[in-house]
């Protein structure tokens, strides 16, 4: 289950209802061509692309009844009593999503809807019309680093949350893996962050070893801050530091190695 929450900041919401700070991206000496290593796929992955979250998206409001209304999902994405959701409750999410230092749509690429169509209708091949199967994106799922904004006294940190939330139909498929991946990159290389942190409930083995897998470290244990399902659990909290993120990329200052 790709799926987990970014609890510091729920528990202070008031203090992210400013408008969105943009951290200072640092300055390097660099050339033209190394500035511009990778921009062209600044917003995709392999299978992936990134549309920020919206308001008035009708493709993200379709499909945040499946995400955030599904028990499974908000059993593993954030520590909030897990309880059936309404039109009042997703208007509430994704008018906070979009107050986030950055919030995204997490849409298949046209090739990758097509190879699911064609893996789905049990061909061997897929069609080459070069056209995308679907007139509108194929939002699987949202993601988002610093939930509801960040606010301005807190920016000179440079240190935020990251959370993700995934439809049920596209977990278990590296999907989440990819798109942290992506994020992680836009949070270093353009937003300037310093660390990315995350917090996970201790029984979500399958993010903790994504996480781990990635390069976050394990700070920290809130024990028994979560009550659920009539039991305590440990929530572990986790970190990746930019220069850790350099060292898995293979990165030297201002360069930039698409590898994934």
């Amino acid at each position: 289950m790709m799926v987990v929450h970014s609890s510091h900041q729920h528990a202070n919401h008031s203090l992210y209802k400013q408008p969105i700070y943009h951290f200072p991206t640092p300055s390097h000496h660099i050339t033209m061509s190394s500035a511009m290593d990778g921009i062209q796929d600044a917003f995709s992955t392999k299978r992936l692309y990134y549309v920020k979250a919206d308001p008035e998206d009708a493709n993200l409001r379709a499909i945040l009844p499946q995400i955030a209304h599904e028990p499974v999902v908000q059993a593993l994405a954030w520590t909030f009593i897990t309880r059936p959701k309404g039109k009042a409750d997703f208007d509430v999410l994704i008018q906070t999503l979009a107050k986030s230092l950055l919030a995204v749509s997490i849409c298949l690429r046209p090739e990758e809807e097509e190879a699911r169509r064609v893996a789905a209708a049990g061909s061997g091949e897929a069609q080459q019309s070069g056209e995308p199967t679907n007139a509108k994106p194929t939002v699987i799922g949202v993601m988002m680093l610093g939930y509801g904004g960040v606010h301005p006294e807190l920016a000179v940190h440079r240190r935020t949350a990251l959370g993700i939330m995934l439809a049920e139909p596209y977990q278990g498929r590296g999907y989440g893996r990819e798109a942290v991946n992506w994020m992680m990159d836009w949070g270093f290389r353009f937003a300037g962050l310093h660390s990315i942190v995350l917090g996970v409930s201790a029984f979500n083995n399958k993010a903790i070893r994504l996480y781990k897998s990635l390069g976050f470290v394990e700070e920290g244990r809130m024990r028994e801050s979560r009550y659920f399902n009539r039991k305590w659990h440990d929530e572990l909290l986790f970190a990746i530091k930019e220069d850790e993120w350099e060292k898995i990329r293979g990165n030297s200052g201002g360069e930039y190695n698409a590898q994934m």
